[in-house]
């Protein structure tokens, strides 16, 4: 059950209805509140609480102000074992509850088999949707060992079923083709061989990759073979597919090595198209950053700015005009000089047309004499589409250049082949030349260049998509298939009125109410002013007064070193599992498992705090834990996964939840901070690359850290790709208990886009503005601007175009309902909207609600110092939590040291367990010590106010990693399901 319940929350699951009161009649006073609890709870979850004292604190206020009684005198009774099992009885009767016997056996099958793993569900969803079954079924739940039992038998029945399907469908060549990448040759298989990632951005690794391509073409499965599936159970049985070594693939049943097989092979297919549009887009990119920096270098030397050109001018033209017939050095030097007219030319030969042109005969001689090997062979290995007229010239463009007539030609006749479009006005003079018979001609290289430009963009913004890509799918893929049928479902989910009309009058509304609020207190606040600079109106804002130091944190950190001196990581780890049994997430891809249970949480321990410290598993393997590298590399393989670790993160910040207690860390919160940081990573592959900001190639891990250091979400990602686009992820999908209102962030996280979202999905963006002087707010309209004497200055322009929003209501709430329900991620939808000449609509639109939200924002941020104070201490939570990382991650001087996504991102998902493990044991050692009157009495407010759960210098990371599954860290629960003991 979950920990935290809002007001709507408890009216939904907990009030007592006028028929559930008067089952109250006749009991004792004290009972009263006990039977309330069993009875919700039974019909919420499906089951009676094992242990009603647990109950979490709200609910418990909730149902006790209900029925009028006081809570505390009640929970003598919630231990009376038989009064709980009378009052179990009575509630099945009142509730009409079946035994569970075999026709709900048979039911239940049934029901399993057809809706509930097609879905392929989590385990947490598993739980829940049972529950739900039993409850809608009025059926009695079995115990936990008959449930578990039924469970297994109807997911293997399942998976059978679906096995024994997609291997009556495979023909004979499939099945022969399938079995040939199998065989092993001198080297490796073709199964391995395909398993291995593109690569870096270089010429053998892309033939490479086209390679693979070939392989899974030719065994020549049908694109509709998995129709039907869910794409998380093609990702389930992909990933046990390429978990298993060759040998271990051989050993199985035809049915589920084929099928397996299949699985694999449709998703790598889709894998590899996207890595080959990753290397167009990087590539092309590549060529023209690097001539760029090489004539940049060779211009060194040449650039002089000059500076009064303006000046210079007037004083040429006025001597040329009062001496037009004398000669040049007799009029203009003597005015300007010899040495400066040269200066001006080196200028103009440097950023001028001249400029232009030294670049592109710089891309031409890298594509020409390298790159030429390969990127015509990437194209015409792909299917591009698009669902947009407007780039048809490119989609001509590329079959054309594909047709084997013209394959051999230098040159290329004008009016065959598209121009408009595709090749940019500022190149259209290297693209056209002059034939030695005066006749106009398209250079043909020089024209491929052009379209690959003008690809890279249209694939970056997926205007032009791939067929049979999974990341550069089609576009319209990304939204809600049903939106027409659930229009107003979609609506309601997202709290919003059906009518733009309403909605544009409560944006308006508040917008008025806050520029009011702002114009009037901005005379009296010292702090904020409005002042001239490079004859402009900017805004002035003095910086925050640091807050006094607590007097007694210092005291506390020492004093959890003195009781739990040199503690090690590996204890920190271990002593996190034996509270919240988070090892029971990490289940086999394989169909069995042969170790026990306490056998494989040693094991995982040890896996997960090598790859968590960067250690390694060899290190672990060379300690005194009995154990071997091989056999850590099998639970490596095994068990360890991204979503495997993302359920036994998001077990361990929900304990960590549960374990606060209110009067130490205070009330739950709803706000959250989220910024990245930079990890250097090796750099064969396509996802590490150069950071401008922090300089070095590497990887950005994204965190989501509420006010009070627990992380509730994290995601590798590149140094390029959008922090707003992670933002979101992490907002909408953490999966932990707590419920995000509040998202601080740095200036970096936040854009006009991200407080159009924000808006539409129902929380509050709140970032920390970097260049407060260049922000400017906007009008709801040009008439109001008389209207706020005191700010007008420091209005934009242009006053918001509502009509852009009437037009495209609907479709920013698509763009909402596909954020909110994953059916793209955030970065797949983002990328639709690049800033270009021809401007989306919807983009238009996304830009106009987002300076309205940003408006509504900037002046509650401007007039309350209390705001921007507050957001100042939650960006301090995360960059504390930051800094703890390289405490963590300490092994090879902190560098992710794989070329794989997929391992690069288990080592940062075992960082954030390792870390989320400090942090909930901290936790606990913090509230141990402050159980003790003479600590308690010592903290002031400021103490509290800046306690963390992140001291780490009572903890050793280093040294021997001795795992003694027997012994624990002595510390007793001071917590009781939020309940007070």
């Amino acid at each position: 059950m979950k920990h935290f319940w809002s007001e709507q929350d408890l009216n939904k699951s907990w009030k007592l209805s006028t028929a559930e009161k008067s089952l109250l009649k006749g009991k004792l006073y004290s009972g009263r509140l006990l039977f309330s609890i069993l009875l919700k709870h039974y019909q919420l979850t499906g089951y009676f609480p094992s242990e009603v004292s647990k109950t979490p604190k709200r609910v418990v206020e909730f149902l006790s102000h209900q029925i009028g009684i006081d809570e505390i005198a009640s929970r003598d009774l919630f231990s009376n074992k038989r009064t709980i099992r009378d009052y179990c009885h009575e509630i099945r009767s009142f509730l009409g509850v079946n035994r569970f016997d075999s026709q709900a056996r048979n039911l239940f099958m049934d029901w399993s088999l057809g809706s509930l793993f097609p879905e392929a569900p989590s385990n947490q969803k598993i739980d829940s949707d049972i529950s739900d079954w039993f409850r809608e079924k009025k059926i009695e739940k079995p115990t936990k060992k008959v449930l578990r039992r039924l469970i297994a038998s109807a997911e293997k029945s399942f998976e059978n079923q679906l096995f024994q399907k997609i291997f009556n469908k495979l023909s004979i060549e499939n099945k022969n083709k399938l079995n040939d990448i199998l065989q092993t040759s001198e080297n490796e298989s073709i199964f391995s061989h395909l398993r291995k990632d593109t690569g870096p951005i270089s010429v053998a690794s892309s033939l490479k990759t086209l390679e693979r391509l070939s392989v899974v073409r030719e065994i020549g499965l049908s694109p509709h073979l998995l129709s039907g599936i869910h794409p998380r159970l093609i990702e389930r049985y992909k990933l046990r597919a390429s978990s298993d070594d060759v040998w271990e693939l051989k050993r199985h049943p035809d049915v589920v090595k084929f099928s397996l097989l299949s699985f694999y092979c449709i998703e790598r297919e889709a894998e590899i198209i996207d890595s080959l549009t990753e290397l167009i887009i990087s590539i092309v990119h590549k060529i023209s950053v690097r001539s760029e920096k090489k004539v940049i270098s060779e211009l060194v030397g040449e650039l002089t700015k000059v500076h009064g050109k303006t000046n210079l001018l007037f004083r040429i033209a006025e001597a040329v005009s009062d001496n037009p017939n004398d000669l040049v050095r007799d009029v203009i030097f003597p005015v300007v000089g010899e040495e400066k007219i040269t200066e001006l030319v080196k200028e103009y030969r440097s950023v001028g047309p001249a400029y232009v042109n030294k670049i592109y005969k710089r891309i031409r001689i890298s594509y020409a004499n390298h790159y030429r090997r390969i990127l015509p062979m990437i194209i015409s290995s792909l299917k591009f589409r698009s669902n947009n007229m407007l780039w048809k010239p490119i989609l001509e463009a590329i079959s054309f250049l594909q047709n084997p007539s013209f394959k051999n030609l230098r040159n290329l006749e004008i009016g065959n082949i598209p121009m408009e479009g595709v090749v940019p006005k500022k190149w259209t003079s290297h693209v056209i030349e002059e034939s030695c018979n005066g006749e106009k001609i398209i250079n043909r290289i020089n024209y491929e260049i052009c379209l690959l430009h003008s690809l890279r963009e249209k694939l970056r913004s997926k205007e032009i998509w791939v067929e049979g890509a999974k990341k550069f799918c089609n576009p319209d893929k990304d939204l809600p298939q049903d939106f027409a049928e659930k229009r107003n479902q979609y609506y309601a989910e997202l709290n919003l009125p059906t009518s733009v009309y309403l909605f544009i009058n409560k944006i308006k509304k508040n917008m008025t109410q806050e520029l009011i609020s702002l114009n009037t207190s901005i005379s009296s606040d010292k702090n904020l002013r409005i002042k001239a600079k490079n004859g402009k109106a900017c805004i002035c804002l003095s910086p925050l007064k640091p807050q006094i130091d607590p007097p007694n944190l210092e005291a506390l950190k020492n004093e959890l070193s003195r009781r739990w001196p040199a503690t090690n990581l590996l204890d920190i780890l271990k002593e996190a599992d034996l509270k919240t049994k988070f090892t029971g997430y990490f289940t086999s891809t394989a169909s069995r498992t042969a170790l026990s249970q306490d056998d494989l949480s040693r094991k995982l321990l040890l896996t997960l705090y090598g790859l968590g410290t960067n250690a390694g598993l060899k290190s672990m393997a060379s300690g005194p834990n009995n154990v071997s590298y091989k056999e850590l590399l099998h639970i490596r393989r095994r068990y360890i996964h991204k979503d495997n670790l993302r359920q036994a993160i998001q077990c361990i910040t929900n304990e960590t939840f549960k374990a606060r207690l209110p009067e130490i860390w205070g009330e739950s919160t709803t706000s959250c901070a989220s910024d990245s940081t930079k990890f250097s990573a090796w750099d064969q592959n396509l996802i590490t690359e150069w950071h401008y900001r922090y300089g070095g190639r590497g990887v950005m891990i994204y965190w989501h850290v509420d006010t009070k250091s627990a992380c509730i979400h994290s995601q590798l990602k590149r140094c390029s790709s959008s922090e707003v686009a992670s933002m979101l992820e992490g907002v909408l999908h953490h999966c932990t208990e707590m419920e995000v209102n509040q998202q601080y962030v740095d200036t970096h996280g936040q854009s006009l886009i991200a407080f159009a979202f924000c808006y539409l999905l129902g929380f509050d963006l709140m970032p920390r503005f970097k260049a407060i002087d260049k922000q400017k707010l906007v009008m709801p309209s040009i008439k109001q601007k008389e209207n706020y004497p005191n700010i007008k200055d420091i209005f934009a322009k242009r006053p918001i175009n509502w009509s852009l929003i009437i037009q495209q209501y609907d479709e920013l709430i698509k763009l909402a309902v596909a954020l909110l329900k994953k059916t793209a991620d955030a970065e797949s939808i983002l990328r639709r909207f690049i800033r270009t000449k021809n401007q989306h609509p919807t983009y238009a639109a996304l830009l106009e609600l987002g300076k309205a939200a940003k408006t509504i924002f900037l002046c509650k941020y401007l007039r309350s110092e209390k705001l921007r104070r507050e957001i100042q201490i939650g960006l301090n939570v995360i960059e504390r939590w930051n800094g703890v990382n390289s405490f963590i991650y300490f092994g090879k001087g902190g560098e992710i040291s794989s070329n794989r996504f997929e391992e690069q991102e288990v080592s940062a998902l075992s960082l954030h367990l390792l870390q989320s493990s400090m942090v909930y044991v901290n936790t606990l050692m913090i509230q141990k010590v402050l159980e003790e009157s003479t600590w308690i009495e010592r903290m002031t407010k400021r103490d509290f106010g800046a306690l963390s759960p992140l001291p780490h210098s009572h903890i050793n990371p280093y040294g021997k990693f001795d795992l003694d599954m027997s012994q624990n860290l002595g510390l007793q629960s001071t917590y009781n399901g939020g309940v007070a003991a």
